[in-house]
Formats: C-alpha cells, sequence, structure tokens
C-alpha cells in the first residue's frame, strides 16, 4: 500500500484516522470535502500555474495511470531538464508528485521545489511545509535521485501588484536544506511508524491524542474514537497543559471541572456558564453601551472574495477583494422594524468592484451615526485597505472607522448563554435568539458560498444563470445585515 504525502500529512496529525482511511475507508467517517477545502485546492492549482511560468522549458507530466507516471518521469530524467508533476515510488511505497523538479547543471544533482499558497512556510500541526518537503526528499533518495537543494516556494507578502504580474517579485524561493537536516531523523521515525501501521489488517481504536488537541486541532473522526467527549468540551475552553491535566483525570465536560482548578476570569465565565445553565446577563451595561449609540445607526456588513493571487492593482498576495455590502438604516431609536431602511451593492464585475462599491457606501453612510458590524478587525481593515485603493474616499472610510461598534463584544462580555457553546458567532446566536431566520434554505449560505457564486457569477455567459446568482448573494448578504438589526431588536427590548 503506497504512502502519498498527503498520507503522511494526515499520519501526523493523527495516526489513528489515517490507519483508519486507508484500511477501513467503508468505516471512516471524517473526510467530508467543505467548499472552502474545494477552494484552497483550486487557489493552489493557480498558484502552482504561475510558478511553472517561471520554468518556460519544464515538462508538464500527466497520466490517470500513476504507474506511466512513474515510466514517463524515468524518461524525462535522462533528459535533466525540468519536470512539473515528477512522479516516484520507492520499493517501500512512498509515493509523490514534486511541484518542480530541476536538474542542477552546476551540482549535478536535482532540486527539489515544493510549492505552497501561503504567505510563508507553516510549522504547526496542521500544515509542517517542512516535514512535508522532507518526506519527499526521503522518498526520490530511496528511489536513487541524488537531491542537491530544496525550496519552499510561497508568495510574497509585501508585493503589491501593479500593472502585469512581476512573478520574481510575486515569488520567494526559500532553501530549507538546512531546515529538512534538523528535522530527518524524526520524519524517518514518523515515517517508518507510518508504514508499520499500515501494515497492520486490524486495529482497537479506544481513543486518539486529537483527545489532547484543542477543539481545532482534532482529526475528522474525532467524534468515532471518543463518544466520551461532549459536543462541547473542555477542548474548547483549554488547551496545552491544563487540558491535559483534565483529560488525564477523564474530565470533558466543562461542567464537571474542579471549583479550585486554575482558569482565567474569561474560562471561569464560560465554566460557570454552563455549570448554572442559564443565561448570564448583564443588563445594566448593555444598556450602558446601547446608551453609547449614535443615532441613526448603520447595520454594516462585507462580502469578500479571497485570491493567493493578486487579480488587481493595489493588491497584495491573499488580500481580500471587496465586492458587495448590504447596509440596513435605522433612523432613529425605536424606528418600527417595517421602516428599517435597505441600501446593498454587488459589483458585476471584477474591475469596477471597489469603485462602484465605495461611491455608493459614501452616498449611503451619513456623517453622523454609529456603525454596527459583527467583528470589527475584519470591516475596518477592509475600510483602510479601501482608503488607500481609492484615496479621495480616505477620510469617508477613517470616519466610518471612528464611529464602529462591534455587536459581538456584547455576547462576548454582557449576553452570554450555554446554547452559544462559548462562541460569539452570529451563526451560533441568531439561531439562538431569533430562530426564525435561517439561511439553510439560501442558496448561498456563508462567506466562502459567496466568493465561489460571485466568481461563477463574473465567468457565466449564462444570462439566467448569472441572474440567478446576483439575486442569490443580494439575498444572503441582507440576511446578514437583518439578522443584526433582529438581534439588536432582542437586546434593545432589555
Amino acid at each position: 500500500m503506497k504512502l502519498t504525502k498527503t498520507d503522511f500529512k494526515k499520519y501526523l496529525i493523527c495516526p489513528e484516522s489515517f490507519w483508519l482511511e486507508k484500511k477501513k475507508p467503508e468505516e471512516f467517517t471524517g473526510g467530508e470535502i467543505t467548499d472552502f477545502f474545494k477552494k484552497l485546492i483550486q487557489d493552489g492549482y493557480d498558484v502552482e500555474n504561475k510558478v511553472q511560468e517561471m520554468f518556460p522549458s519544464g515538462v508538464f507530466l500527466d497520466d490517470v495511470d500513476d504507474d506511466i507516471l512513474v515510466k514517463k518521469t524515468q524518461d524525462e530524467l535522462v533528459k535533466k531538464g525540468t519536470i512539473f508533476q515528477a512522479t516516484f515510488k520507492s520499493d517501500r511505497g512512498l509515493f509523490l508528485k514534486a511541484d518542480v523538479f530541476k536538474f542542477n547543471d552546476e551540482s549535478g544533482k536535482w532540486d527539489l521545489y515544493e510549492v505552497k499558497s501561503s504567505s510563508e512556510i507553516k510549522t504547526d500541526l496542521m500544515h509542517n511545509h517542512i516535514k512535508d518537503i522532507a518526506f519527499q526528499k526521503m522518498t526520490l533518495e530511496e528511489c536513487g535521485v541524488e537531491i542537491g537543494n530544496c525550496y519552499i516556494t510561497h508568495l510574497n507578502r509585501d508585493y503589491v501588484r501593479q500593472g502585469e504580474l512581476d512573478l520574481s517579485k510575486l515569488f520567494i524561493f526559500e532553501e530549507v536544506s538546512k531546515r529538512i537536516e534538523e528535522v530527518s531523523e524524526e520524519v524517518k521515525y514518523q515515517v517508518d511508524s507510518a508504514l508499520e501501521l499500515l501494515k497492520k489488517d486490524d486495529l482497537k481504536i479506544t481513543s486518539c491524542n486529537c483527545l489532547y488537541q484543542s477543539a481545532g486541532q482534532r482529526c475528522d473522526c474525532f467524534a468515532q474514537f471518543n463518544p466520551q467527549v461532549p459536543e462541547y468540551s473542555t477542548a474548547h475552553i483549554l488547551r496545552g497543559k491544563k487540558l491535559r491535566e483534565l483529560i488525564d483525570d477523564n474530565i470533558y465536560d466543562p461542567k464537571d471541572i474542579p471549583e479550585d482548578f486554575a482558569l482565567t476570569e474569561p474560562q471561569k465565565i464560560k465554566v460557570q456558564l454552563q455549570k448554572i445553565g442559564r443565561p448570564m446577563i448583564d443588563v445594566s451595561s448593555i444598556r450602558e453601551t446601547l446608551e453609547k449609540l449614535e443615532y441613526p445607526l448603520y447595520f454594516l456588513d462585507y462580502e469578500t472574495l479571497l485570491k493567493p493571487i493578486p487579480l488587481l492593482d493595489g493588491y497584495n498576495p491573499n488580500s481580500q477583494i471587496l465586492f458587495q455590502y448590504s447596509l440596513h438604516v435605522m433612523r432613529e431609536k425605536d424606528t418600527p422594524l417595517e421602516e428599517v431602511e435597505h441600501y446593498e451593492y454587488l459589483a458585476n464585475d471584477l474591475e469596477s468592484s471597489t469603485k462602484g462599491l465605495v461611491k455608493s457606501l459614501s452616498e449611503n453612510i451619513g456623517p453622523r451615526g454609529s456603525v454596527l458590524v459583527w467583528y470589527e478587525p475584519f470591516e475596518k481593515t477592509r475600510n483602510i485597505e479601501l482608503g488607500k485603493l481609492h484615496p479621495e474616499y480616505e477620510k469617508f472610510f477613517l470616519n466610518v472607522n471612528d464611529r464602529v461598534y462591534d455587536l459581538m463584544k456584547i455576547f462576548k462580555k454582557d449576553y452570554l448563554m450555554p446554547e452559544f457553546k462559548g462562541s460569539a458567532s452570529i451563526k451560533k446566536v441568531l439561531p439562538v435568539l431569533v430562530p426564525e431566520l435561517s439561511y439553510k434554505e439560501l442558496e448561498v449560505q456563508d462567506g466562502t458560498m459567496a466568493m465561489s457564486a460571485w466568481e461563477e457569477m463574473l465567468n457565466t455567459k449564462d444570462k439566467e444563470r448569472f441572474e440567478e446568482l446576483r439575486k442569490a448573494l443580494l439575498k444572503y448578504c441582507e440576511l446578514d445585515t437583518w439578522a443584526m438589526v433582529k438581534i439588536f431588536e432582542v437586546i434593545n427590548k432589555l
């Protein structure tokens, strides 16, 4: 059974989940390919294609049969050129397709390039780029190929597009051979362990090491392997040494954390909330907050397209193109909901996306009044970027940022409910406070789907489909700000 570099990354995250997926896929409950994951895959292809342009003599190998690809690779190796997707399989099953494999005439060895769509080299549990390329180097050496330098190619976060893409400035080729040497023994041990695990036809899985990881770093099969852990657990509140202490004492539910266990103040509140099982609402603090808001109130939400390769002038890699906004306006205190005004903008093309948006927004947000958002760092950052892209509107966006109030703050501090599961996300708050509002019936249900819908809208030649997507995007973004209005109504009634 072959071990690919993707398999190896999965092994590093969770050996048990890796084994189940490889040996008993019919019992594997994880691995759902989300829209966001699909987007990441496509983004990766886009970045690889641009890197390939920097090697004009490169030969791309493609075939559905891996054995044929291995044969084609051997045929190309004798030519000592540049190969895209050079494919190798060692005698014991290590398998890889190299992004860029180039013969170095000076050293007489092959240089290996791993392409990443990030703006840095990552070494965290979920994305260990160094171990990734170390696995590749090991595979190549087992196949009898002499390796020279190893590079991780990633995007240059400081590059700003002006006109045609300058690929020599867009990408950074970081030589990592020494860093590979530092982890080579560890990677060899981990590869050997993964192969030994694959030899087992049966494995009794009663738990997995993800038990000690924070909630965001669990494997796909965590619930399957750890049925004793509730959906909202101690791992959502703690991490590291403190989490390990609780797990070793078989404490998984926040309600079971001892009263004398050392916690920070925010952690104490989250635990207390689960123990008492009822809302903790500071009405006086909320009233004080609401009294500071200035009317008219502007409920604002943006939608953006995130792309690794900057598509427009003035953008960096992995920056966000703002293409849509929704704005609900409450002119006076206690304005009936049916009198709340709504304004919106959705770009019909890429080139004029922000130009039309900033003009529309400046016409609909007046010089006074509080601007209400959910998670202010996002909107404020977009406003700063818009001010730089359109200097004639810079004062307008600085003024807007001075008037922003983040509704999320109330649900982080003053309005807490056990049902929120420790989160202040609008996706957690809305179903509890305003259950009649839902995204489930919409064609576009979240930000990732909005990105995909807008890209499809820009590229489709079907006018009917264009209008369908446009209506779906407008409906989704409008619900985002209407949800804020309805939530505001609930807290205002306090």
